[in-house]
């Protein structure tokens, strides 16, 4: 199968559209979209030939410049398959023509700003061919009932547990315990301030919070294997990639209730849920760093078929949905 996907080429991170094989647009692609980028590898990986086109460009406007170009890109492509990541490229090929695609949405698509939701419900509905959601709470709340809910996969090869000792000599780190922040800290949505306050109120001066950000994603198994529990103080999520990897590093995980957490964690040793409360929240982080039994993340991401070839083959079926 010849597919196209179209998504964001906005970033500062230089290698990773290149080493993706991106045919066209941006030279580069965004840290956020590395899960695109990798659902095109594994595609590969499974025998489909996999184009890559990157928008550059900011905002609405942005995106509809590159529209003369997706529309040359699809005629000249003989493309099986048009995948858009997002809505806002998705409203991109659309204007460009192609109706007949497949869009992924995202949590901040569905979960975020309210602005744009009657819109994206509107393409959901009556331009969109098959429209891909993370999370059964995304697809309630965009209100478009034939929308598969098809969670991003992970990496299990790359996203694996090794040893804390090489971990933390590799990072240079020391021997403090350390709550992993998997997230940009300067994401209203994230809730930063909520992690530094239930890390004050653990009262452990051998506990240190360590916010990571905007590192190579290929460089994130360390983080998490280096990390005694990774902290989540999200006010709203989609398929939460980042819990997910650490899963699959047996990393524990303290989380608000946010996106698919509880469905991925629930009755796992070593993942917690709790409200959005500092105190709450440094309970549960003291429980997690003592944990006298080991994580079995990974496990149940296996039990789940999270994985990267399994979500890869569920895309292929929707392809042929489309295609029938």
């Amino acid at each position: 199968m010849r597919i196209l996907f179209v998504l964001s080429g906005n970033s500062r991170d230089k290698g990773l559209a290149a080493g993706a094989g991106a045919v066209s647009g941006a030279l580069s692609a965004p840290f956020p979209v590395k899960n695109p980028v990798h659902q095109a590898a594994t595609l590969r990986e499974l025998g489909h030939e996999v184009d890559l086109f990157f928008i550059r460009g900011r905002g609405l406007t942005g995106y509809l410049s590159a529209v003369p170009a997706i529309r040359k890109r699809i005629g000249k492509g003989h493309y099986d398959i048009v995948h858009a990541h997002y809505s806002l490229s998705a409203f991109a090929v659309s204007v460009a023509g192609c109706h007949s695609m497949v869009v992924s949405l995202a949590g901040s698509d569905v979960m975020g700003s309210s602005m744009m939701l009657p819109v994206t419900r509107f393409f959901c509905r009556f331009r969109w061919k098959k429209v891909i959601v993370k999370t059964e709470e995304m697809k309630a709340r965009l209100k478009c009932g034939d929308a598969t809910v098809v969670p991003n996969g992970v990496d299990m090869k790359l996203f694996a547990p090794s040893p804390k000792r090489e971990a933390r000599e590799a990072l240079g780190l020391g021997d403090k315990k350390i709550i992993l922040f998997a997230a940009d800290p300067s994401r209203e949505e994230k809730n930063y301030p909520l992690a530094q306050e239930a890390v004050r109120l653990m009262g452990r001066d051998d506990a240190m919070l360590l916010p990571v950000h905007g590192v190579p994603h290929d460089s994130m198994p360390l983080y998490y294997n280096a990390s005694d529990v990774m902290i989540l103080t999200s006010l709203w999520e989609g398929s939460v990639n980042s819990v997910k990897e650490a899963m699959a590093c047996n990393l524990p995980v303290v989380s608000t209730d946010v996106g698919d957490v509880r469905v991925n964690t629930s009755g796992v040793d070593g993942y917690f849920i709790t409200t959005p409360d500092a105190a709450a929240m440094a309970e549960k982080l003291r429980e997690a760093i003592d944990l006298k039994v080991p994580a079995k993340g990974r496990e149940r991401i296996t039990g789940l078929q999270l994985d990267s070839a399994s979500v890869a083959r569920r895309l292929i079926e929707i392809y042929n949905s489309v295609n029938s």
